[in-house]
């Protein structure tokens, strides 16, 4: 408990708040109607905007929906107490300030967080309280917003120097001051995901959960589970059921990564559910509120797909106006110097070691190289190339090798399974010289199993990747000179 300033009392006969307060957004709380009536009334005649509720739950309902300065709490109901309100504001990160005015000190709530004024107040003094509670909010509000500016100027994981980067970082903090959905495009590994982590954290929704899903990994029924839920029976108990990742992330973002691989009849379901933030669980029936930013995050055109009919349009329309658009490393390779920096340090604080540095031979190299993976595939090859060299530098000739496998891993984008699995025994036989024994136990696999793949692939019994698939026959010095020798 708190009590107010005596200075903040005025005199008697003091005038009432400037205008500067006027347009100022208050919410008069009270079980007392007639009270709440008149306070708003008061109020008004000050250039406040006024809103009434009756209850606690319903000046919930009202915050969640409308930026307010200051809630001007009365009398309540029993079941009601104004440390709910208080703890939700709190939760929420809201910069709305509390007035408390029961009637009597008998109110007073153990452990209350908020200042109150026991009645009765003239109206000038009540006035001038929600003037400087306004005041306060605003200052509050204001201090949050340049506080994650400051936090977030160079936004966390967002590495570079570049033009392009430095409107990426625009963009960024631009669009977080909104509480509206995002779409973010960009190729396989440009991150996405750092993009989304950094509108989160330069939001008001920062201290709220941050929780992504790729849904290319997932069919429309376990994309549908992790969604909404999951139940679960228990004997003797019931039905339980475990939370969707729309209920973990509740008051803060969701990342949906590679959201134009998700079905259409989902698509439309989506739609409605984060239109309304609200729906109904399917096995327990239970109605489930949340509020959640929604960041789309794809490497196909939305645009495209929804022409061809294969995105609905009205979840397209659900990320509105907000669109980045991730530049691709090899747009900007001045900022691969940076960025391996960056990454020979993450390994350093993870090693526990003094960080690695690349000569000048190496960094040619990487800013020579076309980056089809962008940004991931440049932290792959850094960390192979380190994860098999002891050396405190890095040349050019031990990043070779990564750079040529990374190049054949981006290769087999748009292959199907079973060729991919023969690409990776093909190569692997080849990197092991063709010894059996060590391919198998690279690839974790029996050597029948390896010795059947290759006969498949159309290979002699001891042969292996080189030889014609067609039906082999020995070509080789060694073998044709003794059927000369024969003949002749």
């Amino acid at each position: 408990m708190t009590h107010a300033h005596p200075d903040i009392i005025p005199f008697p006969g003091r005038p009432g708040p400037v205008a500067e307060e006027t347009g100022s957004q208050v919410l008069v709380v009270s079980a007392n109607l007639a009270l709440s009536q008149q306070w708003s009334d008061e109020l008004q005649q000050f250039g406040y905007a006024t809103r009434s509720a009756a209850s606690v739950e319903s000046a919930i309902q009202w915050l969640q929906s409308t930026a307010t300065d200051v809630c001007v709490v009365g009398p309540l109901s029993p079941q009601d107490d104004v440390d709910t309100l208080q703890r939700m504001i709190q939760k929420n990160g809201w910069a709305t300030q509390l007035v408390w005015m029961p009637d009597s000190t008998a109110d007073e709530a153990a452990g209350l967080c908020c200042d109150w004024f026991p009645q009765p107040l003239a109206v000038t003094q009540i006035s001038w309280l929600v003037a400087a509670a306004s005041q306060k909010s605003r200052l509050t509000g204001e201090v949050r917003k340049l506080r994650r500016q400051l936090c977030n100027r160079n936004v966390r994981d967002m590495v570079g120097y570049s033009p392009a980067m430095q409107k990426l970082r625009e963009q960024v903090q631009q669009i977080a001051e909104s509480s509206d959905g995002c779409l973010i495009e960009g190729e396989r590994g440009s991150g996405v995901d750092y993009v989304a982590l950094g509108i989160h954290e330069a939001s008001k929704r920062a201290h709220r959960p941050f929780v992504s899903i790729d849904c290319g990994v997932h069919s429309a029924e376990t994309l549908e589970q992790e969604l909404f839920g999951t139940a679960e029976s228990t004997t003797g108990v019931g039905v339980t059921r475990a939370p969707g990742r729309l209920e973990q992330a509740d008051g803060g973002t969701l990342l949906l990564e590679n959201v134009d691989t998700i079905a259409l009849p989902l698509q439309r379901r989506l739609a409605t559910i984060l239109s309304d933030q609200r729906f109904e669980h399917e096995t327990t029936g239970e109605r489930i509120r949340f509020d959640v930013r929604v960041i789309f995050g794809s490497h196909a055109d939305l645009d495209d797909l929804e022409r061809v009919g294969l995105f609905r349009p009205e979840l397209r329309a659900h990320v509105g106006r907000h669109r980045i658009a991730i530049p691709t490393l090899r747009s900007r390779i001045e900022d691969v110097a940076p960025l391996a920096e960056a990454c020979l340090r993450r390994l350093a604080a993870r090693e526990g070691l003094p960080p690695r540095s690349l000569t000048l031979d190496a960094l040619h190299r990487l800013q020579a190289h076309e980056w089809p993976g962008n940004q991931a595939q440049l932290e792959h090859v850094i960390e192979r190339a380190c994860g098999v060299n002891a050396g405190r530098k890095l040349t050019a000739a031990m990043l070779e090798p990564w750079l040529a496998s990374s190049s054949d891993d981006d290769a087999t984008q748009g292959l199907t399974l079973a060729q991919m699995e023969r690409q990776l025994i093909e190569s692997t036989f080849t990197r092991f010289a063709g010894n059996r024994e060590k391919t198998a136990r690279a690839l974790q696999i029996g050597i029948r199993t390896l010795s059947g793949k290759l006969r498949d692939y159309g290979y002699p019994p001891r042969g292996g990747p080189g030889s014609n698939i067609k039906a082999w026959t020995p070509k080789t010095v060694g073998f044709d000179e003794p059927a000369e020798q024969k003949a002749a």
